[in-house]
């Protein structure tokens, strides 16, 4: 009984919560407060991202509209930034047998972000933007060019400074890192 509960439990996509501060009348208050489900891929078994906020420049968002918040890339805006969670599944995770469908679904969920994709299912892209990415659970691997890699581990962070790189989860459980992600 325990496994299967265990099994469900690990099949339903996370949640992460995400408190939003600003003001009214005057005042700071809180003006969000929610649990963002993770979008579970169905062409990538284990696979998840969760849109946490995005915004242009540091100018406050509307406090009528943090409810209903849903960035249109998954790259920062100009002079933007955009905070996303990805859960990567270690590399032996059941994928579709069709690379168009898995490629149709990146794109549909991954706008922007999908495109600067190397051809060839290599996973290696090149995004034009400072990220800080911050691991928070699991093992993660971050390959460069030539093959170069660097193991990282939960509470490490890695400053992506416009470079070429792909993401590898080696391990034998999913890892999560938190992206921080600026535009000039």
């Amino acid at each position: 009984m325990f496994k299967d509960a265990f099994a469900v439990a690990q099949a339903a996509p996370r949640t992460h919560r995400r408190i939003v501060t600003g003001h009214r009348d005057g005042a700071s208050t809180v003006l969000s407060d929610e649990r963002r489900a993770a979008y579970a891929f169905q062409t990538v078994e284990g696979f998840e991202q969760t849109y946490i906020w995005a915004a242009k420049g540091i100018a406050e968002a509307d406090p009528d509209e943090v409810e209903h918040f849903l960035p249109q890339s998954a790259l920062p805006a100009p002079a933007g930034s955009l905070v996303q969670i990805v859960t990567f599944p270690p590399s032996g995770a059941k994928r579709s047998t069709d690379p168009a469908a898995i490629t149709e679904e990146y794109r549909a969920r991954l706008p922007g972000l999908a495109d600067t994709f190397e051809r060839g299912g290599s996973m290696m892209h090149t995004t034009q933007t400072l990220d800080y990415g911050i691991v928070l659970d699991g093992e993660l691997w971050l390959e460069l060019d030539g093959g170069e890699t660097a193991r990282l581990q939960p509470g490490d962070i890695v400053v992506q400074q416009a470079t070429r790189h792909g993401w590898r989860n080696k391990g034998t459980r999913p890892a999560t890192i938190a992206f921080v992600m600026f535009s000039g």
